[in-house]
């Protein structure tokens, strides 16, 4: 995979880049500060999309192979609506996790 600059990780750097994409001032992306209750008791509502920021380790990559493996074998229903890019380019996950969040909820965004 080619290399790029990775987008950063935070909501501001992350609410540029929805503007361009030409998303309305009313969705943003906000820091979520735990996953417990009381946590996402503090997010604005209705909340669109989650992303996750997390190391990758071994043990993830073996798991994740193990799942598409699994995945792959499966007989899948595969709703038409669901946009999926395929990330080709190394540290462009940001990104596309972003474009995910907006291609997926079309309905929803102005």
């Amino acid at each position: 995979m080619s290399a790029v600059i990775p987008m950063e990780s935070n909501p501001e750097t992350m609410n540029k880049y929805l503007k361009r994409l030409g998303v309305s001032d009313k969705w943003r992306m906000v820091d979520v500060v735990s996953l417990e209750e009381d946590g996402l008791s503090w997010l604005p509502r209705p909340v669109l999309a989650l992303l996750l920021l997390f190391p990758l380790s071994k043990t993830y990559e073996d798991l994740r192979k193990e799942q598409e493996i699994e995945l792959r074998s499966a007989v899948q229903q595969v709703p038409k609506d669901v946009f999926h890019l395929k990330q080709v380019l190394s540290n462009v996950c940001g990104t596309i996790a972003l474009v995910h969040s907006v291609a997926n909820n079309t309905n929803r965004i102005d």
